[in-house]
């Protein structure tokens, strides 16, 4: 009798580890349900085109050292598609329009329209095969005459012509954008938290934030530089961004990222760009874009703040060819473009790479990821940066992050009138020249 119970112990136990053996392997592996929010889901990729773009380029509207004329031919000569026009508080109505100019910028020079004719024919393309490059109207950098560097491009507004702008403020033009109707951007935010300088401001709540109340506040504040020119102010804010995406993500909303030349004399045009994934290469179409986020940000160039040797490329960015999301599996599986070199890809999630494969499962990851993840690509050309993928599964809430509190000398009417005091220019004036003497004397 004893000798039928324990046999019958030991059957029940066999069968109850050949039972549950496939459960426990898919615990193991995670069985997270995710919903991936892809931003490139609207992509056909059979038959849409890649149509490359600067969308921050100066004149001698304001302080470019180059006619409109020249500047725009130089992009088209360079094979662009897309070209915005931003002068300092100059709203571009069209390259062949003219444009009301501020003296603090060429009081000693004119800013003459394209011709008719020439307009015409880069934006028809007519001496280059028909592929025209087309212009973003109403494009502007405002806070024009700031020592601080707080610069936000508008496009597809009427908000902004002179105005001078507050020192240490985002928020002002974000807002009146808002109100006005159009878009903005942050511009190398970088420039003013000084993070090239100081990289753990990148981490920092009261920068954290700051701009994260922007975007919680403003969904017309569609996201931000994370690569201006040759990145040299620019090196941390791709930290700064993944930070950013962590407390801004939960709020309801994405942060879609830009690189551009902020072009101002011949060297700079081709190091920074976009390159845009449409069916058609029309205004309204990259008006849709900018909004979904279905462009790449990219950049021959990428520096650090760790040490580790500063990149420049030669020759054409890493692209994709697909993206296939599959939401059954969890996976997302990119295919690269074969005629371009791409040495290296890294998944990223809270800031960290979790992964170096042009396929990534979820799955695998589960206690790495929080709100979203994005990827890289890095080649003998340059560095291509994904837009984030926000994911959505039953638990997210436990891992989410709140925006930081604001110090309290921000808050309430002391802190209205601390920012009264920061925000005047004779502030901003002293802190340039504090700014410049320790430049000087090697303190910064």
């Amino acid at each position: 009798m004893k000798l039928k119970k324990v046999l019958s112990v030991l059957t029940c136990a066999t069968l109850l580890f050949t039972v549950s053996s496939p459960l426990m392997s898919a615990y193991a592996a995670g069985e997270t349900d995710y919903t991936i929010v892809n931003p490139y889901d609207c992509v056909d990729w059979d038959k849409w085109d890649y149509y490359k773009a600067n969308l921050h380029t100066h004149s001698v509207a304001s302080d470019g050292d180059l006619s409109i004329t020249d500047m725009v031919q130089l992009y088209y000569e360079r094979g662009y598609d897309i070209l915005a026009m931003t002068d300092h508080g100059v709203i571009n109505e069209g390259w062949n329009k003219p444009r009301q100019t501020n003296g603090i910028f060429n009081y000693f020079r004119k800013a003459e329209p394209m011709s008719d004719e020439d307009y015409r024919r880069i934006t028809t393309g007519s001496d280059r095969g028909g592929r025209g490059m087309i212009d973003i109207t109403h494009g502007i950098e405002m806070n024009m005459a700031v020592m601080t560097k707080t610069h936000v491009n508008g496009y597809f507004t009427d908000y902004g012509q002179a105005v001078w702008g507050n020192e240490n403020d985002y928020r002002s033009s974000v807002a009146a954008v808002d109100r006005y109707g159009g878009f903005t951007v942050l511009n190398h935010v970088g420039d003013w938290v000084n993070s090239n300088n100081f990289p753990e401001r990148s981490h920092q709540d009261f920068y954290i934030s700051y701009f994260a109340n922007i975007f919680k506040d403003y969904k017309s504040c569609l996201g931000m530089e994370i690569i201006n020119n040759t990145d040299s102010v620019t090196r941390a804010d791709r930290a700064l961004w993944d930070e950013l995406l962590q407390v801004v993500i939960p709020t309801g909303r994405n942060i879609i990222v830009f690189a551009d030349d902020d072009s101002e004399y011949v060297s700079d045009v081709g190091r920074s760009f976009e390159y845009f994934l449409l069916p058609e290469n029309t205004e309204e179409n990259v008006k849709e874009a900018m909004q979904t986020g279905n462009f790449f940000a990219c950049s021959k160039f990428q520096k650090y703040t760790d040490g580790t040797p500063n990149f420049e490329g030669n020759g054409e960015v890493p692209l994709v060819s697909n993206i296939k999301v599959d939401q059954k599996e969890n996976t997302i599986e990119l295919t690269l473009d074969k005629n371009r070199d791409c040495s290296s890809v890294k998944w990223i999630a809270d800031g960290k790479v979790i992964s170096t494969d042009t396929k990534i499962d979820l799955n695998d990851y589960e206690d790495q990821l929080g709100c979203y993840i994005r990827f890289e690509l890095m080649g003998e050309g340059g560095v291509t940066y994904s837009q984030a993928f926000e994911l959505r599964y039953d638990g997210r809430e436990a891992k989410e992050k709140d925006i930081p509190d604001m110090p309290w000398i921000l808050t309430g009417p002391l802190g209205d009138m601390f920012t009264r005091i920061i925000q005047s220019h004779g502030f901003g004036i002293v802190q340039f020249l504090v700014e410049k003497i320790a430049n000087l004397l090697g303190i910064i």
